[in-house]
């Protein structure tokens, strides 16, 4: 996958910034007024620090001028649409993701120069925030600094040093601030996780179908882990698995005994696949560990865990989380276990789901309790396209389609974004065509979405016009290489 940045997403960085710049100033120094319907051209005359020269104030008024008073809007998140992102669409996309604004200020003697007002990689914690000078409405904006998680990473940048407001073409600062904050984007979402399982041992992987939850954990778990493929378990649960292939249970062995016809069958205690692991854990314990539950919640939880509801816990990891199993009087003397069972603090877990499944219950409240969640969304993963070796205008086509999709599915009553479709069904395209992609594999999926509602017929085919982009959009055949 072709992931440069172009001229075009540069020159469109250089606008979003100035319009952030511009924007947050004047938000700033008119709050609070007192005229609540005072139009933004007059209440622009009430900014102490512009005048008829300063550059910011011609790049609010062009876009005043371009967009109308009435799409300034006072406040909002960028991810959630509305006018403070429909303002700034043409500046936005970058290859296979976007940027959004958040100015918030709910009381107004809030200021917008803090934390709740930023630019952010949409579907990430990676922002660019503001440091600023002055005081009340005479502040301005000194610094424009990357951070992730809100943690400064010692990327920060003066509006003159990005050259804002000079009229000139983006130069070489700028550049490089741009390649710095996309550079981050491809690996923002495993450090987040990483950090979330390091913060709590447990972590489930949810999201929409297609989204490569499974993969992605088995990425993080050798990331952690290291290359001793001993130290990742994985198991997919499903309806008939239970305690004793998880935990331990009672198992057919057959005996060597030659004089009863070739031995007999008994039964004997064996360890299931996670007290296993667990004991590998034990014996390196210098080591990190983690155990993949994929489709965690096609199991009746409560049948597979037993009381091991206790000793998964993250405050009770170690042997302060010991517990008596269903078998602890058949553990034979001088296992590890012997006193009983515990989770060791080197293991880690990690489970994947889809909520939406209709084929399995929902996940039990004490077991949601136990673990961190981190949703996966279908932005945030296009990544995977990186190795199928697309396009850049496949790859803007294709993102084109899963969005215009997405949202189609989000106008449906009762679906939302855990109906979304992720990006791994589009790379089929490198096998079939894109009608094919829609007849042999998106069709059936959203058609059992719609089962059994009313106007099944009508929503399914407005979905087809979005993918097709039937009426949704002009064509964009002038994309910059």
């Amino acid at each position: 996958m072709e992931t440069s940045l172009t001229d075009k997403d540069y020159k469109n960085f250089k606008q979003l910034l100035e319009y952030f710049v511009s924007y947050l100033e004047f938000l700033e120094a008119t709050k609070g007024s007192s005229d609540t319907n005072k139009k933004v051209r007059e209440l622009a005359k009430d900014v102490p620090l512009y005048n008829d020269e300063d550059p910011r104030k011609r790049k609010f008024e062009d876009f005043v001028n371009k967009h109308g008073e009435e799409r300034v809007a006072r406040s909002g998140q960028g991810y959630k649409g509305g006018l403070i992102q429909e303002g700034i669409k043409e500046w936005c996309d970058y290859n296979v993701n976007k940027i959004c604004i958040s100015a918030n200020n709910v009381n107004k003697a809030a200021t917008y120069f803090s934390k709740p007002s930023y630019l952010h990689w949409f579907g990430t914690t990676l922002n660019i925030d503001i440091e600023t000078h002055g005081k009340d409405k005479d502040k301005t904006i000194t610094k424009l600094k990357i951070t992730l998680n809100k943690k400064d990473i010692g990327e920060e940048k003066s509006p003159k040093e990005l050259g804002l407001f000079d009229g000139k073409d983006p130069n070489t600062t700028l550049k490089a601030f741009l390649d710095k904050y996309y550079s981050i984007l491809k690996v923002v979402l495993k450090i987040e996780i990483k950090n979330l399982l390091k913060a709590n041992h447990n972590v489930i992987l949810t999201g929409a179908p297609g989204t490569g939850k499974t993969y992605l954990s088995k990425q993080i778990a050798k990331e952690i882990a290291g290359d001793d493929e001993s130290r990742v378990g994985f198991v997919q649960f499903h309806p008939s698995y239970d305690y004793t292939d998880f935990v331990e249970g009672l198992r057919p062995v057959k005996t060597t005994d030659e004089e009863k016809n070739g031995g007999t069958i008994v039964f004997e205690r064996k360890d299931g696949v996670f007290k296993k692991f667990c004991k590998e854990a034990l014996s390196a314990p210098d080591h990190k560990f983690v155990f993949i539950i994929d489709e965690i919640n096609r199991g009746e939880l409560s049948k597979v865990f037993g009381e091991l509801f206790f000793s998964i816990d993250p405050g009770y990891r170690g042997e302060d989380g010991r517990v008596n199993t269903q078998y602890q009087n058949l553990v034979e003397k001088g296992d590890e276990f012997a006193e009983g069972f515990y989770v060791p603090k080197n293991v880690y877990i990690i489970g994947t789901m889809n909520d939406i499944d209709r084929s399995v219950e929902s996940m039990d409240f004490a077991m949601r309790r136990r673990f961190a969640f981190k949703e996966i969304t279908p932005e945030s993963r296009v990544d995977m396209w990186d190795e199928a070796d697309f396009g850049k205008k496949d790859l803007i086509d294709m993102l084109k389609r899963m969005k215009r999709l997405n949202e189609a599915i989000d106008k449906v009553p009762g679906l939302g974004s855990a109906y979304h479709i992720g990006p791994s069904y589009f790379l089929k395209l490198k096998e079939c065509s894109k009608e094919k992609l829609w007849d042999y594999y998106l069709k059936g999926l959203v058609f059992e979405y719609l089962r059994g509602m009313p106007d099944a017929d009508k929503y399914l085919k407005d979905i087809k016009d979005a993918y097709d982009n039937n009426g949704n959009e002009k064509s964009e055949e002038d994309i910059s290489d």
